[in-house]
């Protein structure tokens, strides 16, 4: 499966996150289960992970990707962690219900709708779930006509009032940001 993160950074938030003993871990937007997957495999078996994604209605062009991600999510469980799969917005008050409902957590990676309005509201509804929140493309600065990535702004702001690392190995896409609170 072609990962949508840059190894090394993700290699190295793996890194991170081993060295903080994280055994319980949420991610908001896993898409294909691209990043999750990796992830979830380097945490301790038996450790607690949550996916959040959107169900994709069939008119969706990447339908495709919900199948990718159960099978994901299947993988997992047969090898040992506590895994679970909630389909639904990420803003929407029921599915912010179902995760805390599985909270708190370790570590959360956001990374799902790229506008400022929706990383504002997964900052702000997962953020207080974990003790480590990670953010995805804080160092996108590529201009997309059909994908506005405005994470780097709210990062730029929120890491100000955390201790905070950057992960960044291209000076123009990726780069994981992770914040302690």
């Amino acid at each position: 499966m072609k990962l949508l993160q840059n190894p090394i950074e993700l290699s190295q938030f793996i890194q991170l996150l081993q060295k903080n003993d994280v055994r319980s871990y949420l991610e908001i937007g896993s898409k294909k289960g691209g990043s999750f997957g990796p992830i979830v495999r380097g945490l301790p078996k038996r450790s607690r992970a949550v996916s959040v994604d959107l169900p994709f209605p069939p008119e969706y062009a990447h339908k495709h990707y919900l199948p990718l991600l159960k099978q994901c999510i299947n993988d997992l469980d047969r090898s040992g962690y506590d895994v679970h799969l909630i389909l639904g917005d990420s803003t929407d008050e029921a599915t912010i219900a179902q995760v805390r409902a599985l909270g708190p957590f370790d570590a959360c990676f956001i990374d799902a709708n790229h506008f400022e309005s929706y990383v504002r509201k997964d900052w702000a509804n997962y953020g207080p779930m974990s003790k480590i929140v990670a953010f995805h493309d804080i160092n996108d600065s590529v201009p997309r006509e059909q994908f506005k990535i405005e994470v780097k702004k709210v990062w730029d702001e929120i890491k100000l009032g955390y201790r905070h690392c950057e992960i960044k190995h291209d000076k123009n896409v990726n780069g994981i940001g992770v914040l302690w609170r």
